[in-house]
């Protein structure tokens, strides 16, 4: 029998306790569990680091009827099932592999698994694979997939959702995957390759990734909160990369997973009570006035559009920003006077820059905060 398991709902001000870390027991895909995601409007994931904030609150809903559910037809192999698309995977001594996925035109099967995560998963820490993968495009194309996929959990923080309500404890984790493709039609070779799968080397893959003229890229970054099994939000974004010639990126997109709207089974006693936990947290103070202190600047590196900010203030203040080159010269400055606790926005026009590094100081009463910035 499955429930649905209410979400919690925090208030400001917001205390940032210690860092969320991903473990299979908490984490890890089980069969019969059932995710409700929306479809939502892309945004810049923003800065890597600690006490990031994430204001994902403005985000327009572009579809609301996406579902993910799991399954099993043995104990080892979990099928994830989204968009008529089956994606199989297996945890394997706490690593998460992906072995391939299948859908109506497209059937692959990754001969060297694409290592996803390996738990537990703290803030820092990196994992990286080469896959390959052999299969087929309906029943005329023979297709091989080879690349490189790395995946680290870069950043930690607070996160504002589409929902308007707010959650404290997230982790992020970034995976960059670069993909080398070969088509051609099916022939004798398909089927040898299918019943006697070949290995290949990791010289091999890194040759391919450097040598082809196009390779396909996907970055993809996921936003996982304490007491919660699956990620609340993710973003999606993939491009061809040619050699000599300007990117193309052809797709950038965002879900987001309502935490209302996750269903599990009764028994996921271990998150449960690090909810129950989080109750607890909120009741402790600290003497640190700026403790809860989260923002992010996007984009970085920035072109000619204006450098966004985003803060939570724990209390309030008066803002001011400095953007100054690398030998100290003050570039841009803007002061934007006494703001109250909360959540609070500017940007600062960089068109005029040249380009190269500069800093960001942002200053609240007398606390800095510095970033640098990136002009290109």
């Amino acid at each position: 029998m499955k429930k649905r398991l209410l979400f919690l709902f925090l208030s400001f001000p917001v205390m940032l306790s210690a860092q969320h870390r991903l473990e299979s027991t908490l984490n890890s895909l089980r069969a019969d569990d059932v995710i409700i995601k929306q479809q939502v409007q892309y945004k810049d994931p923003g800065r890597k680091g600690e006490n990031v904030l994430w204001d994902f609150s403005k985000l327009n809903i572009l579809n609301d009827a996406y579902e993910l559910f799991y399954s099993t037809y043995n104990d080892t192999v979990i099928t994830g099932t989204e968009h008529l698309t089956n994606y199989r995977y297996v945890l394997q001594n706490d690593y998460l592999l992906l072995w391939g996925f299948e859908n109506q035109t497209t059937k692959l099967h990754n001969v060297q698994p694409e290592l996803l995560l390996k738990f537990p998963v703290n803030y820092g820490n990196k994992v990286q694979s080469n896959f390959y993968a052999h299969g087929k495009y309906g029943n005329r194309l023979e297709l091989d997939a080879m690349g490189v996929i790395e995946t680290s959990a870069d950043a930690y923080g607070m996160m504002i959702l589409p929902s308007k309500d707010t959650l404290k404890h997230v982790l992020r984790t970034h995976s960059l995957k670069y993909i080398a493709e070969d088509t051609r039609p099916i022939g004798d070779a398909y089927y040898e390759k299918r019943d006697n799968p070949l290995h290949i080397s990791s010289d091999s893959i890194h040759s391919r990734l450097q040598n082809d003229s196009v390779v396909f890229v996907v970055e993809t970054f996921r936003w996982y909160e304490k007491g919660y099994r699956y990620p609340i939000f993710e973003t999606v974004r993939s491009w061809e990369q040619h050699i000599g010639n300007q990117d193309y990126e052809f797709l950038a997109t965002a879900f987001f997973y309502p935490p209302q709207e996750h269903y599990y089974l009764d028994d996921d006693e271990e998150n449960q009570a690090l909810l129950d936990a989080m109750d607890d947290e909120e009741n402790n103070s600290t003497p640190d006035p700026w403790e809860g202190l989260t923002y992010n600047v996007y984009p970085n590196p920035v072109t000619y559009m204006p450098l966004e900010v985003e803060m939570y203030l724990p209390r309030a203040a008066n803002v001011r920003a400095n953007l100054r080159s690398s030998m100290g010269l003050i570039s841009k400055s803007i002061n934007n006077g006494y703001q109250p606790e909360g959540v609070y926005s500017f940007q600062m026009d960089v068109s005029g820059l040249t380009l190269g590094n500069y800093i960001l100081d942002i200053w609240l009463d007398d606390h800095l905060i510095s970033e640098i910035i990136m002009k290109r």
